[in-house]
């Protein structure tokens, strides 16, 4: 126990120490002339290092935050050993220390009002969202703390998932930066839009994915649920406009269309459409996956060596561990091929590997998984998972 309160003791030995240090000199300097000796140390200083001494890392805590009298003068030391608590994990000490200061009739304001925000965070990383949401409301006015108070509010508001809140604070967030944060604002939309669309309500669904649109027309996510809407309607060819849109506003995203494109295509009986899509696809995007669907389709209209054939002669020019799987997949699919142990049993280890490695990475933090987060669980940031376009067996 002693050793995690190590860097807070010291904080407060140092400063309770300097403090009567301090006190010392200055009844010296002015007893001088008395030839006075200087006043003992004070009692609960000395109880604090016999606690120290003792290992009673808590009892000695408690004691030097008693020496270390509260005023403009201490306020710092304060702040900063409540911080240094809330980093630990401490959030009881930490609320204690930053109401106590907060509590203080005398603070000077600049020193309260870091103390009512070091509250609000205390409050924030122990849950209870309701107080750290009035402390940052009632900091938002005072300028040297508008844009950490947003972002507390902005963090709780995507924390109980109130959208339109969100935006409200994002919007106030851009005004006090005066930079623009608008590729966030659509998220924040096409989050209300997954909403409309979960209850059946298609014109909450348009509305709000019209207000993405003037907020950042870039963002993929728009067309992938307008896509889906419009597949869910029976509506394939409104479906196939809306997932095209993705190679145009963020190609990085363009493989997640291709299941659903060649859905839609299937449910018009369009076959040359879907190849003209996959023609037009495979020349734009760069990767395997666009080879991987067209040989698959020529698989699946019985074109088995035309399909093995295109992966062949794609990765001659290319490598990719999923276009080489796939290769052997369609290998050993064939009843007239005979894998040789080896070669079968690679395709065996790239299907396992293949089921179990991620295929979203975070570029921002380097989180990754199997599922698209449009916000990012590790780092919390917005627009910065994307689909990986190849595994990493030897990572």
């Amino acid at each position: 126990m002693l050793e995690g309160l190590i860097a807070p003791l010291i904080l407060l030995l140092g400063a309770a120490g300097s403090g009567w240090l301090a006190r010392v000199r200055w009844e010296k300097r002015s007893a001088s002339i008395r030839q006075q000796r200087p006043p003992p140390v004070h009692a609960d200083y000395l109880r604090g290092i016999r606690y120290l001494v003792n290992e009673d890392a808590d009892r000695a805590i408690e004691t030097f935050i008693r020496v270390l009298e509260v005023d403009n003068e201490t306020a710092e030391t304060h702040l900063a050993l409540g911080n240094l608590f809330r980093r630990q994990g401490d959030i009881d000490r930490a609320l204690r220390l930053h109401q106590n200061l907060v509590a203080r009739p005398n603070l000077a304001p600049a020193h309260r009002n870091q103390a009512r925000y070091e509250l609000a965070q205390d409050y924030l990383k122990a849950g209870v969202l309701d107080r750290a949401e009035d402390l940052f409301v009632d900091l938002v006015d005072q300028s040297s703390f508008a844009e950490r108070s947003l972002n507390g509010l902005i963090t709780i508001h995507e924390q109980v998932r109130d959208w339109e809140q969100a935006i409200a604070a994002t919007q106030h967030l851009e005004r006090v930066r005066g930079a623009s944060l608008r590729p966030i604002i659509a998220q924040y939309h096409c989050e209300l839009a997954e909403q409309a669309a979960a209850a059946g309500d298609d014109p909450g669904v348009n509305g709000q994915l019209k207000a993405a649109r003037q907020a950042y027309q870039n963002c993929a996510r728009i067309s992938l649920i307008a896509g889906g809407v419009a597949e869910r309607n029976r509506d394939y060819r409104g479906a196939i406009r809306a997932y095209r849109e993705v190679l145009v506003q963020d190609i990085a995203f363009a493989t997640e269309t291709l299941e659903p494109i060649r859905r839609c295509f299937d449910a018009c009986d369009d076959v040359v459409g879907y190849i003209d899509f996959l023609q037009a696809f495979m020349v734009e995007v760069n990767g395997a996956a666009g080879h991987v669907a067209y040989a698959r389709h020529l698989q699946r209209a019985d074109r088995v060596d035309e399909a093995i054939a295109h992966l062949s002669r794609y990765l001659q020019s290319e490598a990719s561990w999923v276009g080489f799987y796939h290769l052997l997949e369609l290998a050993s699919a064939d009843p007239r091929s005979n894998l040789t142990g080896p070669l079968d049993n690679l395709r065996r280890s790239l299907a396992r590997i293949i089921d179990h490695e991620p295929t979203y990475r975070c570029g921002h933090c380097g989180f990754s998984g199997r599922y698209l987060h449009w916000q990012c669980p590790s780092c919390r940031q917005w627009n910065t998972v994307a689909p990986r376009q190849d595994i990493r067996p030897s990572e």
